[in-house]
């Protein structure tokens, strides 16, 4: 009777296959976080805003964003023109070290096109 020994080979095939898994969700999960804009709103007194509101985020180098989205300054009256006939509040949250010249534009832009409710927000709005 002639014994075998034993084997010492692993199957590392179910090993790769969970890495393999791994990999993906994190390079998708990593994905999702892309469309954020951190805006550091300036502090101050206010009222909470009610209802459904149209967010315009100005980042620190003066890029404006609207739900992730990047648009340009040519755009916004209209953008805030729809948001006004739905019956959505225009506010305006620019970041605390955003050049206050890109605001005072946007203001200026805005009441050349009629819109005179855009509000700015500040923290805890």
């Amino acid at each position: 009777m002639r014994v075998r020994p034993h084997s010492t080979d692993v199957d590392i095939t179910p090993l790769l296959d969970v890495m393999f898994m791994l990999i993906i969700f994190f390079v998708i999960t990593t994905s999702f976080s892309r469309g954020e804009i951190s805006v550091n709103l300036p502090g101050g007194q206010g009222n909470r805003m009610e209802g459904e509101i149209t967010v315009l985020n100005v980042a620190v180098d003066g890029k404006l964003f609207i739900n992730g989205m990047e648009v340009v300054s040519a755009d916004l009256a209209d953008i805030a023109q729809e948001s006004e006939k739905s019956g959505r509040k225009f506010v305006i949250a620019g970041d605390e070290a955003a050049p206050y010249g890109v605001i005072a534009n946007i203001l200026e832009l805005l009441r050349a096109k009629g819109i005179s409710t855009a509000t700015l927000a500040i923290e805890g709005y």
